[in-house]
């Protein structure tokens, strides 16, 4: 029996493994060898269709476009969401736009067709590791748009970064985050929380929460789930696509410690799945210097085609276990030029980043 057959079993029976109560106990349980990959489970890999097409939506919401009451868009919002309801949508900044959905039905309807890469769009039966409670809120985050967006993404200042609250144990007195993603995340929580709390009054304490980004979007769905387990919201997952490195090596592994990062893909204690693909520059940055030191994530979900096999295949999304695996993003050799740089990252499971692409000039990054 193989490691990852092991890691499958606890994946199934883990509501009956007592919850270790330290780092290194799971460390000690499930710290594979660095080269070790795993498949993901078939319903996950699913479903990873459907994460990502509620994160493309949040390219709609910016100056020149908005999603339309009750939840209608360019991507079939009303057509594949039919039961989500628009929140609330907000554009700070051209960087920091998202949108909050919330449903009392399932957020992944019955689907029967079974071949996703015929039908990319074609969803599983359910939403693993997520109650089926009644209410479910989607909080959803872009990726910026603009050459001046990515300089400021790519800052290398960092911020002490403070969490108390909840069931989160804090973070210490060494976690440091970018200064412009923790900026950033403010932003939202400022424009959001009132709105979350609602719904929260609305769903009861059981309400799951469901946080999803791109590119900085993913940065900033990452420090607003940790928000959402500091304020006791413990049906918090959150989902990110190309994200970038967010923080010093105390952040990076407090952050996979809290959110389950070495539990593996299906396991219901993991919180958080980092979608990876592959020659993406903007997962391995910002780099930093000798007091601002970017530390990789555990946490990886890796895609491994090219971006021209926008839809991969079942075999090529892996779990990667470590941070220092050779075989995901620690052993791409980052060379290709910067429009490859740019089709790379705004290639996952489809091409993002395409709604109101007329009212505006540019990609994101």
């Amino acid at each position: 029996m193989t490691i990852c057959h092991i890691l499958a079993l606890l994946t199934v029976v883990c509501s009956a493994i007592p919850q270790p109560q330290s780092h290194a106990q799971i460390h000690l349980l499930l710290r594979p060898e660095s080269t070790l990959v795993c498949r993901i489970p078939d319903s996950d890999y699913r479903n990873l269709f459907r994460y990502l097409h509620l994160i493309d939506i949040a390219y709609c919401v910016g100056g020149f476009s908005r999603i339309s009451p009750p939840f209608d868009c360019p991507l079939d919002c009303a057509e594949l969401f039919p039961h989500l309801t628009l929140v609330h949508q907000w554009c700070c900044t051209d960087s920091v736009c998202g949108y909050m959905a919330s449903t009392d039905e399932p957020l992944f309807p019955a689907n029967d067709t079974p071949n996703v890469a015929a039908q990319p769009l074609a969803y599983h039966t359910k939403l693993p590791r997520i109650s089926a409670l009644p209410r479910t809120v989607v909080v959803a985050l872009r990726g910026t748009r603009s050459l001046a967006d990515t300089l400021a993404d790519l800052n290398i200042d960092m911020t002490p970064y403070v969490s108390a609250g909840g069931s989160v144990p804090p973070c210490g007195d060494l976690c440091k985050v970018h200064a412009g993603f923790h900026a950033s995340y403010r932003a939202v929580v400022d424009v959001v929380e009132p709105f979350l709390e609602t719904e929260l009054q609305k769903g009861g304490p059981h309400t799951n929460v469901v946080v999803v980004g791109h590119s900085l979007g993913g940065a900033v769905a990452l420090l607003v789930a940790l928000h959402c387990l500091a304020l006791g919201v413990e049906n918090t997952r959150v989902v990110t696509m190309g994200q970038p490195l967010v923080g010093n090596r105390p952040f990076a592994e407090w952050a996979d410690y809290v959110l389950g990062s070495e539990l593996p893909v299906g396991h219901c204690r993991r919180r958080w799945t980092r979608v990876v693909h592959k020659n993406d520059i903007v997962a391995t940055v910002p780099r930093g210097a000798f007091l601002h030191h970017y530390v990789q994530f555990h946490n990886q979900v890796y895609v491994n085609t090219s971006a021209a096999d926008y839809v991969p295949a079942l075999k090529d999304v892996i779990d990667c276990r470590t941070r220092d695996n050779p075989r995901c993003i620690a052993g791409d050799v980052l060379r290709a030029g910067m429009a490859e740089y740019l089709l790379v990252h705004n290639t996952y499971f489809r091409h993002l980043g395409l709604c109101g692409a007329r009212a505006r000039v540019g990609q994101s990054i």
